[in-house]
């Protein structure tokens, strides 16, 4: 029997989320604005994507898009398991800004091993943003200029976040406990 669980209350509600995308647009326009060379986006598969594809339809950039898979919480984990990267850096970051986007940013490994990736790879700037940044102290240590909102350290599903591949399609961020199995 598998482990399953409980959708709780709302973190973040779906109107929150979009006014924080549109704003999100506005500050990342400001750090990269010129709009004649294209900005490299990095997407951190799969909880990113949702977010991704609002944000990106934000900016008033020309993008390029590339898409990492890093994950650390497989299945049904709810803790980070560390690092498992799939794939490999695109090549069209050398001499390129690149904006790195995932959806939560909570013991920040995944966005240093991405940093320490992006500079192997030639990138000429990197700057990341989040949608969700947990507050838990090593969050806080790691590099991220753009953060959608701060959010207690609690498990999350909804907006592309999801447990054991369920739950992305929900509207907002809500939190979430486990059931272990009877």
């Amino acid at each position: 029997m598998s482990a399953k669980g409980h959708v709780g209350e709302s973190v973040v509600d779906a109107d929150r989320i979009r006014g924080r995308v549109a704003l999100l647009a506005r500050e990342i326009h400001a750090a990269h604005p010129d709009t004649d060379e294209p900005l490299v986006v990095i997407v951190v598969l799969a909880g990113a994507v949702i977010f991704a594809a609002d944000l990106i339809r934000a900016l008033p950039h020309r993008v390029v898009m590339a898409f990492v898979k890093v994950s650390s919480y497989p299945g049904r984990s709810t803790t980070s398991q560390g690092i498992v990267e799939s794939g490999s850096m695109p090549d069209a970051v050398r001499g390129r800004d690149v904006l790195v986007i995932d959806d939560v940013l909570d013991t920040g490994r995944t966005l240093q091993h991405l940093r320490a990736e992006l500079t192997l790879a030639g990138a000429r700037s990197i700057r990341s943003c989040v949608l969700l940044r947990k507050d838990r102290p090593e969050a806080r240590l790691v590099a991220c200029e753009h953060v959608g909102f701060d959010i207690p350290d609690v498990f999350v599903v909804g907006y592309g976040l999801d447990f054991d591949d369920e739950y992305r399609h929900l509207p907002d961020i809500r939190a979430f406990t486990v059931v272990p199995p009877a």
